[in-house]
């Protein structure tokens, strides 16, 4: 059992099917690895949240901005996309 399974990652690996993605192969996925918030604008707060800051800005952020895009936080006139926009470059947060 454990032969044909080594056999099988071999193979596998020979065939290039578990290939890691380069870093560099997409633009989207290398800017993805940036926790800056200006250099995501096409990303979620929730997903932007989970990469790069601490659980412990759900407390203060405003819940109904988490599936809005950072770009449109940053463009928003209103206090809560301010705070909003605040604390995703707070460092109080950062990982």
């Amino acid at each position: 059992m454990r032969t044909a399974l080594i056999a099988g990652i071999v193979l596998s690996s020979l065939l290039g099917i578990f290939r890691p993605a380069s870093p560099l192969a997409s633009p989207s996925i290398a800017l993805a690895q940036s926790c800056n918030a200006r250099r995501n604008p096409e990303e979620t707060a929730m997903s932007f949240i989970g990469r790069c800051c601490k659980g412990s800005i759900l407390r203060v952020f405003p819940t109904h901005l988490l599936l809005t895009k950072i770009e449109d936080i940053r463009r928003g006139k209103t206090w809560d996309y301010k705070k909003a926009w605040k604390l995703l470059n707070d460092n109080r947060f950062k990982k």
